[in-house]
């Protein structure tokens, strides 16, 4: 009896496994059918309110995750956002949906190269005006190394950089596997590790000035770097994480011409 009992469990375990993997596939194949291949970007310039307009950029990725860069044109680095959450397709493969923390926006797929924004009850916008975002020739995305990422996230919380303080980033430079950057406080120098999608720092190594910093940025920077193994970039997003596979820090790439 205890034979036949543990041959059932392990032939149900195996249906389970089964069904998972084919429920899967056909979501991957939907999301083909109806985005072509992934990761893809998408990129155009929406109407703005009270600017030239809003410059899109935007990732899909295999794995449900999604990246969105919005700029208002005409205005300086303080009015360029930075957005990641999961993306859905309907049943149908013809409404795209972007959710995150603030909520969820919707699209039409009109096909694998167009999109178009539609309103928060997902109908059509009624307008004379361009609201569609063209899928790039290639995917683009940007180099782990020579980018310059700027801290946005340790361990979940935002780093926000206050006034009169050095802003905390990290550049990899590949020619001797060298590091340099801030901690938010001070200069940050070293040598990191890097293959495939394995990379550690160390050792690092700061110049000593003292900073007040009430959110202790610096101590808690060095900490993640410190438990880095792995990394993920995500087209304009770098994120660092540990053995356990948890998320140490996200940085968003910013580009300095």
């Amino acid at each position: 009896m205890k034979r036949m009992f543990l041959f059932f469990y392990f032939l149900l375990a195996a249906a389970l496994l089964v069904g998972c993997a084919a429920v899967e596939r056909s979501g991957n194949e939907k999301a083909e059918a109806a985005l072509g291949e992934l990761p893809a970007s998408f990129r155009g310039t929406l109407p703005c309110a009270d600017c030239p307009g809003i410059r899109y950029h935007l990732s899909l990725f295999e794995d449900g995750v999604y990246t969105l860069e919005t700029v208002y044109l005409g205005s300086d680095e303080a009015n360029r956002f930075h957005e990641k959450g999961e993306w859905s397709l309907d049943g149908a493969g013809k409404t795209l949906t972007l959710t995150d923390d603030e909520g969820a926006r919707l699209w039409r797929v009109r096909d694998a190269a167009t999109l178009e924004a539609l309103d928060l009850e997902g109908n059509e916008i009624e307008s004379s005006l361009n609201y569609t975002l063209k899928r790039t020739d290639g995917f683009v995305t940007e180099t782990l190394e020579n980018s310059y990422w700027r801290l946005t996230e340790l361990r979940g919380e935002p780093v926000e950089t206050t006034q009169g303080q050095r802003e905390a980033h990290l550049v990899l430079h590949p020619e001797e596997q060298r590091v340099a950057g801030a901690t938010g406080c001070n200069q940050l120098s070293g040598r990191y590790q890097l293959e495939d999608d394995q990379l550690s720092f160390g050792p690092l190594a700061t110049t000593r000035m003292a900073c007040m910093n009430e959110a202790n940025v610096e101590s808690r920077f060095l900490a993640a770097l410190e438990e880095t193994t792995s990394y993920r970039v995500l087209a304009d997003r770098l994120e660092l994480y540990n053995d356990e596979g948890e998320l140490l820090a996200q940085f968003v790439v910013q580009h300095l011409t």
